[in-house]
Formats: structure tokens, C-alpha cells, sequence
């Protein structure tokens, strides 16, 4: 049979066409990530309409085989920090792998790619072992660092694991939406404690922050309807930011919370911040939000201090996940010397 390749514009494509993706979509969750809940329609065309704000501009192209869509693929583009790098994400309906189909899809984005000027190429983060694995290594992309993916079962948790005391010396502060002016200059500084974070070899950088950069990253999750809360310490003597704590949740996704940031800075580290604030973002969101069902977060395999910190919040460890990478021009030779299918 032939791929029928097509550029995909979520805001414009047919009703029709959006719950084809739906379903290929939701096939790929149920086979690859079985410890998921299932995909429902607006998860799927809610993250092709709105995703997130840091991964720039992103294209799409599905391909169709036999009457129904068969695969896609995504480019972004994001910038700042990573203007050097561009994400393909790849999938492919479980039953019409191993027959091309990844490999013809990423050939008709690499153009968009090589247009860019982006010398990196990250896949998806995927599992060790799994089919796509296997398919990345064959199209030269290595591994550079290994995540574990952990899920807060609200529910299911008691809530006393949350009643954590504020250490000696500290208080909170909270907000939704936009960050007040009277903290944003030492809330900037307090995020880059997150580039201590281990990366393992990845091209990935996280992004250096600014007063400027947080007000712009503001106003873009608030412009693509997505909520931010956010859990701040700050220490009573310097009357300044101490550690941090950042939620976003998606308007398509409403039942889930996605931990976008958790930093402490190195001053401050050994007091137990990193802890009381999580607790106290969940005890707000039981508060405010009680429709939400779960939260995610990821953290780098080595960085057992924050996965144990997880763990005694209620967290489950869900999976581990290897990211990969390649560079552009090895990916277009590969591409050009594999089969045409």
C-alpha cells in the first residue's frame, strides 16, 4: 500500500481527519504506555492545538494508509536556550509498524528541519527496549539521559504525607497566573537553580530566565489558556526567593497537573524546602482544585534525592524514559541511503 504524506494544521483540519488522529493516537498510548489512562479526544487534538509554550514552532504532517491515518510526525522549534535544536516526534499506529512508515514520515520533515538551521535533533523520550527504541538506535539517534516519569494519584494519596512544617527561618507565597512584580527580580534568580539538574549528555538546556523572560512566558501561558501556579520560599533574613515550585495544567487536560519546575538554590539546599514546598502546592490544589486527578513530573534517574522526596509525597514511579538524539546531517544521510518505502 502507499503512505499518503499531508501536512496537518490542527486549527484548520476536518473533524473527520482530528478523531482519525485521535484514534491512532490513542492506539499508541494504549500499546506503549498501558500504565496510562486512555487518550480521550480533546488530550489529543488539545495538545496538537495548544503545546507547550517552550517548544516553540511546531509543524505536523500525518500520513494515511488504506483510508485512515496511519502515523505523524512532529517538528518544533524552540528557542532561547535550545535555537540550536529541533524535537521530531514520531508515532506509528501499533499494527502497521515495521513497515516504513517512521522512516518515510521523518523524511518528509527533515526539509523543515534542515530550513530551520538546527544542528540537533531530539526524538521523544521513550522507553528502553520498545519498538520506537529500537527504530531510534537503526536511524543513529543515542542515548544521552535517562528519566524516570513519577504520578501523584490524588486520590488515592492521604493527605497527611502533605503536612509538611516551613523550616525555621522561611515563609511562603503563592500565586496563579501572572508573577507579582515585588518578587519576579529574585524569582529569576531562584529559577536558575534548576540548571543543576543533571542532563546527562543531552544537547537540551534549560532555559536561563530573566525578569524580562518570565513576564514574556507569562503572557504566553496565558494567552494559550494554560494555568501556572506556583509555590515560592523565601528566606525572612534577605527577604528574597529561596526555592521554587511551577504546575502548569492544560485546558485540555484539566484532570491533570504537569510539575514544570522545582529548584532550590545551592544556599538554601539541606533544610528540606524542596519537600514543603511540593506538599504545600498540593495542599492547595486540594483545596482549589479538587477535579485534578494526577500530577507528573519527571526527574533524571541519578538525581535519587528528588525521586525519594517524590516517593514520600506519594509519587509512583511509572516508567523510565531514555531521551535520544542525533545530528542533522547524520539523520539526512541515513535517511538517504534507507529504502524508500
Amino acid at each position: 500500500m502507499t503512505l499518503d504524506i499531508r501536512p496537518l494544521d490542527p486549527r484548520t483540519a476536518s473533524e473527520s481527519l482530528l478523531s482519525d488522529y485521535h484514534l491512532m493516537r490513542a492506539a499508541v498510548v494504549a500499546e506503549d504506555f498501558p500504565e496510562d489512562p486512555p487518550l480521550t479526544y480533546e488530550g489529543a487534538i488539545g495538545r496538537l492545538r495548544t503545546p507547550p509554550v517552550e517548544d516553540g514552532v511546531c509543524r505536523f504532517w500525518t500520513g494515511h494508509m488504506d483510508g485512515r491515518v496511519a502515523g505523524s510526525v512532529r517538528v518544533s522549534l524552540p528557542e532561547d536556550s535550545n535555537s540550536g535544536i529541533a524535537n521530531v516526534e514520531v508515532h506509528v499506529h501499533p499494527e502497521l509498524r515495521r513497515r516504513g512508515i517512521g522512516t518515510a514520515l521523518v523524511r518528509a520533515a527533515l526539509a523543515a528541519v534542515r530550513e530551520s538551521g538546527r544542528g540537533t535533533i531530539l526524538g521523544v523520550p521513550m522507553k528502553p527496549n520498545s519498538s520506537g527504541a529500537h527504530w531510534a538506535a537503526l536511524m543513529g539517534f543515542r542515548v544521552t539521559h535517562s528519566t524516570v516519569m513519577q504520578v501523584l494519584l490524588v486520590a488515592e494519596t492521604p493527605q497527611a504525607l502533605w503536612d509538611v512544617p516551613v523550616p525555621a527561618r522561611y515563609r511562603l507565597a503563592r500565586w496563579s497566573g501572572a508573577t507579582p512584580e515585588q518578587f519576579i527580580d529574585s524569582y529569576a534568580v531562584a529559577r536558575q537553580a534548576i540548571h543543576d539538574a543533571p542532563l546527562g549528555e543531552t544537547s537540551y538546556r534549560e532555559t536561563v530566565w530573566s525578569p524580562e523572560l518570565i513576564r514574556d512566558n507569562d503572557r504566553e501561558l496565558l494567552d494559550a489558556g494554560v494555568e501556572q501556579r506556583v509555590v515560592i520560599a523565601i528566606d525572612d533574613a534577605e527577604d528574597q526567593v529561596a526555592g521554587v515550585h511551577v504546575i502548569h495544567n492544560y485546558p485540555h487536560r484539566r484532570e491533570f497537573g504537569y510539575i514544570h519546575d522545582t529548584s532550590v538554590l545551592v544556599g538554601h539546599r539541606g533544610h528540606g524546602l524542596g519537600r514543603t514546598i511540593k506538599a504545600a502546592m498540593m495542599r492547595w490544589l486540594a483545596d482549589e482544585r479538587p477535579d485534578v486527578e494526577r500530577i507528573f513530573t519527571t526527574t533524571a534517574t541519578t538525581n535519587t534525592f528528588m525521586i525519594d522526596i517524590n516517593h514520600s509525597l506519594g509519587y509512583r514511579t511509572a516508567r523510565t524514559m531514555n531521551w535520544v538524539e542525533t545530528t542533522t546531517a547524520d539523520l539526512a544521510d541515513r535517511l538517504a541511503t534507507s529504502p524508500q518505502r
